[in-house]
């Protein structure tokens, strides 16, 4: 860009003057305390319990299925664990007799959410002949 030599002293003075107005607008954010960062120590978690004779088969079937994608998974009947890719969350299965019981945990609701979406279709879709519907609870 060019500026003619009349129009530099104009220019830097505005550019002075409008940093000293910026400077005096957030002097007062400077001065805040920042905030503190949410606690993550604690996970949120839900569980859900969805009857089922299956149980053994769904838990297996998922567990195989995320191994796809997920940082782990791992089923020993009858109990699994998927461990969600950077350390996200992440998702134990327990195989019963009569249901199948799953538990979610991550550091924030927007993850909590995304698993308790992804684990919840899976189980739908593996289980579409019998109709299973995962509801989840917050603990």
């Amino acid at each position: 860009m060019h500026t003619p030599r009349s129009h530099t002293s104009a220019l830097t003075a505005h550019l002075t003057a409008t940093a000293a107005r910026l400077h005096t607008l957030t002097s007062h954010l400077r001065r805040r305390r920042p905030a503190s960062p949410p606690d993550r120590s604690t996970p949120l978690t839900s569980r859900a319990r969805v009857p089922t004779s299956r149980s053994a088969r769904y838990a297996k079937q998922l567990c195989s299925h995320a191994g796809w994608k997920a940082a782990r998974a791992q089923w020993t009947e009858p109990h699994g664990v998927i461990e969600f890719p950077g350390g996200t969350g992440r998702c134990t299965v327990t195989a019963e007799p009569d249901c199948l019981l799953l538990a979610v945990e991550a550091a924030d609701p927007q993850e909590l959410a995304t698993m308790q979406r992804i684990i919840g279709a899976n189980i739908e879709r593996f289980a579409a002949r019998e109709g299973l519907t995962v509801r989840w609870v917050p603990d």
